[in-house]
């Protein structure tokens, strides 16, 4: 790196500093600075720094970019676990070629560098992105908290969302077809997702989850089907409560019968093991 690194958190922790003991009375708690923490980084931003040679923060990072130096930056940052600021970051949101760098942050062993890098392709947007989180979502060696942001992300897009994940999903593990299922219940209306929410019900790996999909897709279609469900399949009583509820809130009455006097969940949920035993014939639901 030809331009010399200087740690811009360090600098603007100096700046606040200064800003507080040049204004004791109105930095008089740490609530009063914390409400004026955005304002000191704006003008932070844009003051000239004598470390810096006399350029603002801003202008220090333009130049980065202009020696296609601000990703090597940031990996300095990352390494040396140095924060990352606001003015680097809104540099990489714009930068149009920095996407295959902060797809390659979400591999990374370092925690810090998984979490940036997510979240600042969520802001960054856009239908690379889209397919990024995609795959991220599909891939065992991504952490739980980065796949968070992806989900949020792809369930918020637009109507070419469902329409990519539908074209992949039938060639990714099964075992890893649920969580793009869940971004798809978020699509309504789609037959597509509709049989793919059933496929999902039918394979019985969760299906309290499945059933509350279905109940809040809102096809009626899934009445007759959740209830023949609950009907031929030993369900224990948590999963036989989950499709009572999305039968009832798709607007169907639940008139399958089953038998929980013996069903650990029931007797949880009821406080059954202090009470006498109960008619096995009365604990159905």
């Amino acid at each position: 790196m030809n331009t010399k690194f200087e740690n811009l958190d360090k600098l603007f922790e100096l700046y606040v500093a200064e800003a507080v003991k040049k204004n004791k009375e109105k930095y008089n708690s740490h609530e009063a600075l914390e409400n004026d923490l955005g304002l000191l980084f704006e003008k932070f931003e844009n003051t000239k720094v004598r470390t810096l040679d006399g350029k603002t923060p801003k202008e220090y990072v333009r130049e980065l970019q202009k020696n296609r130096e601000l990703t090597e930056y940031v990996s300095t940052c990352l390494d040396e676990n140095v924060e990352v600021t606001d003015t680097v970051c809104d540099a990489l949101i714009t930068d149009p070629e920095a996407t295959e760098y902060l797809t390659g942050l979400l591999y990374e062993q370092n925690p810090d560098a998984n979490m940036l890098g997510v979240k600042l392709l969520a802001e960054k947007g856009g239908d690379e992105v889209e397919d990024v989180f995609i795959s991220v979502l599909t891939n065992d060696e991504i952490r739980d908290e980065v796949k968070n942001v992806a989900y949020e992300f792809l369930s918020e897009g637009d109507d070419c969302v469902p329409e990519k994940i539908l074209d992949v999903i039938n060639g990714v593990p099964e075992k890893n077809q649920g969580i793009l299922v869940e971004v798809l219940s978020n699509f309504k209306g789609r037959k597509e997702v509709f049989y793919w929410l059933i496929t999902m019900l039918q394979r019985a790996e969760d299906v309290p989850l499945y059933a509350g999909l279905l109940g809040s897709y809102g096809d009626p279609a899934a009445i007759d089907i959740l209830k023949s469900f609950a009907a031929e399949f030993d369900v224990n009583y948590v999963e036989y409560v989950e499709i009572r509820n999305a039968v009832e809130e798709l607007g169907g009455e639940m008139d399958v019968e089953k038998d929980f006097s013996d069903d650990p969940y029931y007797k949880y949920m009821n406080h059954l093991n202090d009470g006498p035993e109960e008619n096995p014939g009365s604990n159905k639901n």
